[in-house]
């Protein structure tokens, strides 16, 4: 079984690279498919798009409203903090104010390093206060929002 497992992603991902090669060599860095997760997992079987002469929509493509839920069928901890944070309550009412979703921080097809987050979360909040301009408590931290804010609830660290 996990020999078929295996063969089916990469299948997919060869059938994908010869349209999308740049996605799938992105892809090829990011943690989920060193867990030999294939593009099915996210965009289904896509028959139609993979046959298509033309144009033709994967079978899923997930609006930013979707992405959490569709993150959250494997990252069920992350899906539970991020949806009671105020960007995962934005999120949900699916308004015409954007906030940040699974993406925007970890990136969809290849993984968003700290600093690409760092920029990402700076979009919106430009006008930071003094104690968020002050260099990270960790000379390890990697994202220096994350030594004062939990990563998926944004909240203080108690």
């Amino acid at each position: 079984m996990i020999l078929w497992l295996l063969a089916a992603a990469l299948w997919a991902q060869e059938q994908c690279a010869s349209c999308h090669a740049e996605h799938v060599e992105d892809f090829t860095s990011h943690k989920h498919s060193a867990a030999k997760l294939s593009c099915e997992v996210c965009h289904g079987a896509s028959e139609k798009h993979r046959k298509a002469v033309g144009s033709a929509s994967p079978d899923k493509v997930a609006a930013p409203s979707e992405v959490p839920a569709l993150c959250g069928t494997c990252h069920t901890d992350a899906l539970k903090a991020y949806a009671a944070s105020k960007h995962g309550r934005i999120v949900a009412a699916a308004g015409k104010t954007k906030a940040a979703n699974c993406g925007n921080c970890h990136g969809v097809h290849a993984p968003r390093w700290a600093a690409a987050m760092e920029r990402q979360c700076a979009r919106c909040h430009a006008q930071l206060p003094e104690s968020c301009k002050a260099k990270p408590s960790s000379l390890n931290a990697r994202l220096a929002c994350a030594s004062c804010h939990d990563p998926h609830t944004l909240g203080k660290k108690q």
